[in-house]
């Protein structure tokens, strides 16, 4: 079994995680814990494995410092997708090769996005309403496009509008990090012989 699809598996255990453990918290936030709460419901989903990149140590991969929840790194050199069969040796291999914040497939190239709130760049702009939104519909409501795979949109929109709001509470807390990260690149299909 190759890196990617482990990855994938343990991505789909840590949103069932997230859910079963959303269901079990307080919803009435009346303390001012929401970032807490959003914090805890952001590690329990795991949304740092695809959206803070990793360096590599003497220790191994490590989040990138200063990098949390920054998506894509800019100046990061674009993979190109090989030429093969989505279903080929070749694009396992490719698969293999992509850092944590791309991901591929036969939609084409997907990248991290940016959700700190860096107002150019990442969420800044963003209301609680926009986020919520967002989760429940699988629309950039600024981009006007819909989110990429893998994000699990679907997943989060079954969350609380209270869980959802923490957590946008919690990545308003983040450190703005300016990080442009590239639209999606599409599959070039192959043209049928004639």
């Amino acid at each position: 079994m190759n890196y990617r699809i482990i990855s994938i598996v343990f991505l789909s255990f840590f949103l069932t995680a997230l859910l079963a453990g959303a269901a079990d918290t307080d919803s009435g936030d009346t303390n001012g814990n929401q970032a807490v709460k959003g914090k805890q419901l952001v590690k329990q989903g795991n949304c740092g494995f695809c959206h803070t990149p990793l360096i590599e140590t003497k220790e191994g991969a490590v989040p990138a410092p200063g990098k949390t929840l920054a998506g894509f790194p800019s100046g990061m050199e674009l993979p190109e997708l090989p030429e093969a069969d989505v279903d080929s040796e070749e694009w396992l291999e490719f698969l293999a090769s992509l850092p944590n914040t791309v991901w591929a497939g036969p939609w084409g190239l997907s990248f991290a996005s940016n959700i700190t709130p860096d107002p150019g760049t990442g969420i800044g702009k963003w209301t609680e309403d926009i986020f919520i939104e967002t989760m429940r519909s699988g629309k950039h409501i600024d981009l006007k496009r819909n989110i990429s795979p893998p994000m699990p949109w679907q997943d989060y929109g079954k969350l609380s509008d209270e869980e959802l709001s923490a957590i946008f509470a919690y990545l308003m807390t983040l450190k703005p990090v300016v990080n442009p990260v590239p639209k999606p690149i599409p599959i070039k299909r192959k043209e049928p012989n004639k």
